[in-house]
């Protein structure tokens, strides 16, 4: 597994432990905002991060492989969100400087079946100071090379704008969005919380051919609300 590009900024000490027999994720807790400071990188679960003395530290967080679940208190209590894979460089309000256990809880396909974190308050992880655009594809992994803003909810066939298939890595400023290989949202589509994606799934790696924002906030409690 590659490590985290950002970690070329990070001094401190890294701790891994060992992967878990079913998922094979990773996420990195910083101990202060824009992924500086200590770091402690984990690969399957961490039930009690006291023992780790990196208990109620973490400012910044990059999940890099799998979703994770993050909660106030140890042993998966108090209050828990879970984060998609992405840059979450300034934590907010009940995360802020206050999680206490990690585990991975799924891969990241579509969006687990249960509540995740509903969107960043400004200024809180993804968070881009809101407005326009709402999402932005770039044709070069890490969010680098030729880019296409997204000002509107829905592209149905990004052929007309002439970045089909060209999309390697992806930025959600706000909204949830769902993906697809093909136009008009069919073929394989994978849905995308706000935060950075350096990486897309290789599904969708210079695949994607159409995109719509289908809520404001996490909608998979019960039926997606479709947008138009």
């Amino acid at each position: 597994m590659r490590p985290i590009a950002i970690s070329k900024i990070v001094i401190g000490a890294t701790l891994v432990f060992a992967a878990s027999a079913v998922f094979a994720g990773e996420i990195t807790l910083f101990e202060r905002p824009d992924f500086q400071g200590r770091r402690l990188t984990i690969r399957g679960t961490m039930s009690n991060l006291d023992r780790t003395d990196f208990n109620d530290r973490a400012d910044s967080i990059a999940v890099q492989d799998g979703v994770w679940e993050v909660c106030t208190d140890a042993y998966f209590k108090g209050q828990c969100v879970r984060l998609q894979p992405g840059e979450y460089r300034n934590l907010r309000g009940s995360l802020e400087r206050s999680i206490s256990s990690a585990r991975e809880v799924g891969q990241a396909a579509y969006a687990p079946p249960v509540p995740a974190y509903g969107g960043p308050p400004a200024g809180g992880p993804g968070a881009r100071g809101g407005g326009e655009p709402r999402a932005i594809l770039y044709s070069g992994q890490g969010m680098s090379g030729r880019s296409f803003e997204i000002d509107r909810d829905v592209v149905r066939n990004l052929e007309r704008v002439g970045f089909n298939d060209r999309a390697s890595s992806l930025t959600v400023l706000n909204g949830y969005w769902i993906f697809c290989s093909d136009a008009n949202f069919e073929g394989d589509c994978r849905t995308f919380g706000p935060g950075d994606y350096p990486n897309l799934p290789s599904d969708l790696n210079h695949r994607i051919s159409s995109g719509r924002r289908i809520a404001d906030r996490y909608p998979y409690e019960g039926r997606p609300t479709w947008q138009r």
